[in-house]
């Protein structure tokens, strides 16, 4: 289970939203638990039966809260217990000596689950460490080969979250995906040929042909691994025009999966606000002029505004942290 369905688990995906879940079972437990018969003498005591069923809240709090969870939730049902005991004193002894050691009980489940739970959490992130570091070694290979592009693959990634979070885009997979596909968008380069990605004039009609082949070539690169097999398709289709003119299918407007229109955007802009051996880089008002007078064709006209939206300092400051300076306009 990876980190973030973990965070999400019965839908529950923010702390107010999972604590809340963990007192209504806790509750509801509660209520139960006052609401059958009391304290009996006979093996199937309907209160100890029920009692059973606080394990649950508990191990969703170890599993969302860590070792305070548990705590905060086992004192609870400590509090519960004691509650029983006391509004049945000195009723059945029996059934208060069970109920204090199904108290000890709770404290060793709720300590091992915490435990468990939160070395599980540190392999998770460590594993989705190692994955990001294998992913920016796969990026870097290519922004090296590639000599003048520089940081491009981390910088458009960082630019493409911005974007997203200006569209409203806030489901941590989805930004997960966004993210990855940016950052390996053209992978696929690797199997074009050095006399035509480090050509430094213009490609002839047949070098264009193998050229355009980088998205397929970085899709069947990455299709078969699970957790790249969303971020596969933006890098296969970044290249497709919103007016159906694009390439490798033609695909026009909402039939292009939406990060591969959001990643057209980032692209372009970037491509035009850095420096090239043919050309000088675009002002940031510049590139944005370019992208409005392509909104449409090339780009989704409604991810161009979204872009628009987004204040220069947040791209300045996301080209700063990746070397490379952004003006805001054209200098003379």
């Amino acid at each position: 289970m990876s980190s973030s369905a973990q965070d999400t688990i019965f839908g529950f995906s923010t702390p107010i939203a999972k604590g809340a879940a963990v007192l209504l079972l806790m509750v509801a437990v509660t209520v139960f638990l006052f609401s059958v018969p009391g304290d009996g003498s006979g093996p199937h005591n309907s209160r100890i039966l029920v009692q059973k069923f606080y394990f649950l809240p508990l191990l969703l709090a170890a599993a969302w809260f860590g070792f305070r969870g548990a705590v905060v939730a086992t004192m609870a049902v400590t509090a519960v217990m004691a509650g029983l005991i006391v509004a049945n004193w000195p009723g059945n002894p029996e059934a208060h000596v069970e109920r204090m050691g199904e108290v000890g009980v709770f404290w060793l489940v709720g300590a091992l689950a915490a435990n468990f739970f939160e070395q599980q959490t540190k392999h998770l992130n460590d594993l989705k460490s190692a994955n990001e570091n294998t992913l920016y070694v796969l990026a870097s290979a290519l922004d090296v080969r590639e000599e003048n592009t520089g940081l491009h693959s981390r910088r458009v990634a960082d630019y493409a979250l911005r974007l997203a979070a200006e569209m409203g885009i806030k489901d941590p997979d989805a930004l997960a995906v966004i993210w990855k596909g940016a950052l390996l968008h053209d992978l696929g380069k690797i199997g074009i040929p050095d006399n035509i990605l480090l050509k430094p004039g213009p490609l002839s009609e047949d070098e264009w042909e193998v050229m355009r082949r980088h998205t397929e070539v970085g899709f069947e690169m990455l299709a078969d691994i699970a957790f790249l097999q969303e971020p596969a398709e933006i890098v296969l289709y970044h290249h497709e025009w919103f007016d159906g003119t694009g390439y490798p299918r033609g695909l026009k407007g909402n039939e292009i999966p939406l990060g591969a229109r959001l990643f057209a955007v980032i692209d372009v802009f970037d491509a035009v606000t850095t420096a090239r051996p043919y050309r000088t880089p675009e002002s940031h008002l510049g590139a944005s002029a370019i992208l409005r007078q392509n909104a449409g064709s090339h780009f989704d006209p409604d991810i161009v505004k979204c872009f628009e939206r987004v204040p220069f300092p947040d791209w300045e400051g996301i080209a700063s942290r990746n070397s490379t300076t952004l003006f805001r306009k054209a200098t003379s």
